[in-house]
């Protein structure tokens, strides 16, 4: 049965290692804006058609 939920116990064994996850927790990435138009249709086509290009060769 899936579960949308999910636990994980884990220990932080030594002073580094909390550090680290503290750091990590407090400064989170940014997200990476994701560029759409190279997936436009006339992209992938243009892709499609260099690969086939290439491979009969």
């Amino acid at each position: 049965m899936a579960t949308s939920s999910f636990d994980k116990v884990f220990t932080l064994e030594t002073e580094e290692a909390v550090e680290s996850f503290v750091r990590i927790v407090n400064n989170p990435k940014k997200s990476v804006e994701i560029d759409r138009s190279v997936t436009a249709p006339e992209k992938v086509k243009q892709g499609e058609e260099r690969l086939k290009r290439m491979l009969s060769r």
